[in-house]
């Protein structure tokens, strides 16, 4: 019987010291499972709601056998109801208590479909009881430390708020507002809302409240759910209408260090009907194709000047356009851009950047782009006989600038070389009998030319080296270079003003002269007949006169071999 009542009271003792050490406080503890950030803004009723979840109905997960590490129900049983506080060096206090069943409706929940529960965020080999004391020396500390748990699992989406490395942010002290902004700020810490409640309207007052506790304004707060829809969501996949979110209304423009301002706002569309849009044949580009790791908000500019921006942003065209950059680095532009000209033509000079259309549609469009930089000469081809037909009627068969100069690869016409292949250049049109039977133009010019003493002349220089200057004429000396104007016109043209044209490199020459000439026609009846009949006779002659005397010479070696 006394055996019986000391174990009664043993019992009764170790209940009544159980029931003690429930009720005492747990000591100061480093995170325990709360990670509550200083100004993380709670979502607000009805957020929570509008995902349908009670959280008085929250599933709670099964008791599990008492394990080492702490399992989840050691964890729940003190954090679930405590009064106790993490007490910081700063005099700031954390509430170790944790609405439980707010963190069963959560992503990270027991609703959740992948469980993560408090050891997926608290490691049990970090976090054993009893817990050891705070490190950090503020709340704010600790917040920053344990956000960083996150990107243990999430990979940092991008950003467009200040923050550590790790976070996908930028540096605080560039922002506005000059803190970092991490995980749990938007997110929150046991209360992680799903992607589904992230994606509804409501949950933009998360961004809307921390925006107004921190005094910086928002961007475009009428389309603050399209912003968190194209930001949150997207991860490192930025799509165009996030990046037109801010490039797309106008009157928005960027300084550079020297004080140029050059306006920002695309034109977007423009951009969906450019080659690099959705007209695009092959698909369509994306903002981030061209422009590579444009993290939000943008890195400072590292070029000193808007030109200086141009050129190293053109240099993003050869990653798919790399034979047409070997033909431009060959070309002038280029070689004029190495030697210090900047203002020298770069892809986006002629073909745009946003707005890239077709380069020959219309074909007239050739020569307009060149314009941009050659205006003095574009305006002397405007009034040529090319100029007009082409510019005037879109005429498909007259050159355009890249016909005789080239398109990427565009060669200096002022050298020795281009000057001797020109007549070759001009033929490449001029004795094409088809392209020109419409216009009733002798195919002959190119073979009068080469056969008369001109042509003859650089033909012979052309093949022995063509980088040999020659004085002699070339189509160009007499027809002009840009400003050619048809034969017979009163002004301009070659028959009213052939003499001028002549005095040019003979300054002696007379009327008789320019007369002896007949132009690119072979001499005929109709024209030139006392030539034609020259030409005959000696075409005769000639040959007779050659096969004659070589009789003689035959007859002649065989009697005196029949002599001997």
């Amino acid at each position: 019987m006394l055996l019986a009542l000391l174990a009664l009271g043993v019992v009764v003792g170790l209940a009544h010291a159980h029931s003690a050490r429930a009720g005492a406080p747990p000591p100061v503890a480093k995170g325990g499972s709360s990670s509550l950030a200083p100004v993380t803004p709670n979502l607000p009723p009805p957020f929570p709601l509008l995902l349908g979840l009670d959280r008085s109905s929250a599933a709670l997960p099964q008791p599990q056998p008492a394990t080492h590490p702490p399992v989840e129900t050691a964890c729940r049983a003190c954090h679930g109801d405590s009064q106790a506080e993490v007490v910081f060096p700063s005099g700031e206090t954390l509430a170790v208590a944790v609405d439980l069943p707010g963190f069963d409706a959560s992503a990270h929940g027991a609703m959740a479909s992948v469980y993560v529960g408090c050891t997926g965020c608290h490691a049990p080999a970090r976090y054993q009881f009893p817990h050891p004391p705070v490190e950090e020396p503020d709340l704010r500390s600790y917040t920053l430390a344990r956000s960083e748990t996150c990107v243990r699992c999430h990979d940092p989406h991008l950003t467009a708020h200040p923050g550590p490395d790790w976070s996908g942010g930028y540096d605080p002290a560039l922002s506005e507002a000059g803190i970092s902004v991490v995980c749990t700020d938007c997110h929150g810490d046991h209360h992680v809302q799903t992607v589904e409640a992230w994606r509804l309207p409501a949950a933009t007052t998360v961004c809307a409240d921390c925006h107004l506790n921190t005094g910086v304004a928002l961007t475009e707060p009428d389309r603050l759910s399209q912003h968190v829809q194209e930001g949150l969501f997207n991860q490192k996949q930025v799509n165009n209408d996030f990046c037109m979110g801010c490039h797309g209304p106008p009157d928005r423009a960027m300084t550079f260090p020297n004080g140029d301002v050059v306006s920002i706002s695309i034109d977007g569309e423009a951009f969906h009907t450019s080659v690099h849009g959705a007209e695009n044949n092959w698909q369509q580009l994306a903002c981030t194709d061209c422009h590579e790791n444009y993290n939000f908000p943008h890195q400072p500019l590292q070029a000193a000047t808007a030109r200086d921006y141009t050129i190293e942003q053109a240099e993003q065209c050869a990653r798919c356009h790399q034979t047409q950059q070997e033909g431009h680095q060959q070309g002038v532009h280029a070689q004029a851009l190495a030697e210090g000209n900047q203002d020298a033509a770069t892809c986006v000079d002629c073909h745009g950047s946003h707005d890239t259309a077709l380069p020959n549609q219309p074909r007239s469009r050739i020569s307009l782009t060149c314009r941009q930089c050659h205006s003095t000469i574009f305006d002397e081809f405007a009034r040529s006989v090319h100029g007009e037909a082409l510019l005037g009627d879109e005429n498909p068969n007259v050159p355009t600038c890249a016909e005789c100069h080239g398109v990427h690869s565009v060669n200096d016409p002022t050298t020795a070389l281009f000057r001797n292949r020109s007549p070759e250049l001009c033929a490449s049109c001029h004795a094409d009998e088809e392209l020109m039977a419409p216009y009733d133009i002798s195919t002959d010019v190119f073979e009068t030319y080469v056969d008369d003493f001109h042509g003859t002349t650089v033909t012979i220089f052309h093949s022995n080296d063509p980088n040999t200057p020659t004085n002699k004429a070339v189509c160009y000396d007499c027809h002009g270079v840009h400003d050619i104007r048809r034969p017979d016109d009163p002004e301009s043209g070659i028959k009213e003003n052939l003499l001028e044209t002549c005095q040019q490199c003979h300054p002696d020459a007379t009327t008789n002269f320019s007369d002896s000439w007949t132009g690119h026609h072979r001499p005929s009846l109709r024209d030139n007949p006392l030539m034609l009949l020259i030409t005959v006779f000696y075409a005769l002659v000639i040959p007779s006169t050659v096969l004659f005397l070589g009789f003689l010479v035959g007859t002649d070696i065989y009697r005196q071999a029949r002599g001997r």
